[in-house]
């Protein structure tokens, strides 16, 4: 679709489909980014608090429409047994030590393994919609009706992606610079 980066354009033609028609209910919808690294070296992050993992997480889930995180297969890993589910390691062409699945998202044990960093967002519909909400006043403790009136965003997702993608290399950054030192900043 023009309006959406997207692999599969009629799956981009079937997002705005569902945009419109939130719209005219005077609704929103949500949705899922899903955003991939590439050109992480192996050995960066730690088995613990600062794992690949945790730092995005912690910074992913700053944006306030984000409501889950995975990695690599993520949830769909529940279902998968170990021999399945992990990746197993192998020798490319070029003598090159690489996994052959990327089941894990490019992470093991906290740590980079080399392979493409894949995560996905969940990302809420937009709460602000014309639609009348049960809420209540605080004040006075009793139950009201919301009627928000002005300009309503059907969907954020595909606003979000960019908010995704700069904490995603923040968070990166931070950890390579932990791995290497920031000497190579100076110039």
């Amino acid at each position: 679709s023009e309006n959406f980066a997207v692999l599969d354009a009629e799956a981009g033609k079937k997002m705005e489909k569902a945009i419109l028609s939130a719209k005219e209910s005077l609704d929103s919808v949500g949705g899922v980014l899903e955003t991939a690294v590439i050109g992480v070296p192996a050995g960066v992050g730690e088995p613990f608090f600062d794992s690949v993992e945790s730092c995005l997480s912690h910074i992913l889930f700053s944006i306030p429409a984000i409501k889950g995180v995975e990695f690599g297969s993520g949830f769909a890993m529940a279902d998968m047994r170990a021999s399945e589910a992990n990746d197993p390691f192998g020798i490319d062409e070029n003598g090159k030590i690489q996994t052959k699945t990327n089941h894990n998202g490019g992470i093991n044990g906290g740590i980079t393994n080399g392979a493409p960093i894949i995560f996905r967002c969940a990302v809420k519909p937009t709460p602000s919609v014309a639609r009348p909400q049960q809420t209540v006043d605080f004040v006075k403790e009793e139950e009201k009706i919301l009627e928000i009136h002005g300009r309503h965003d059907p969907a954020i997702v595909h606003r979000a992606r960019v908010v995704a993608d700069s904490a995603a290399a923040i968070a990166l950054c931070d950890l390579l610079a932990q791995r290497y030192g920031t000497d190579w900043l100076g110039g």
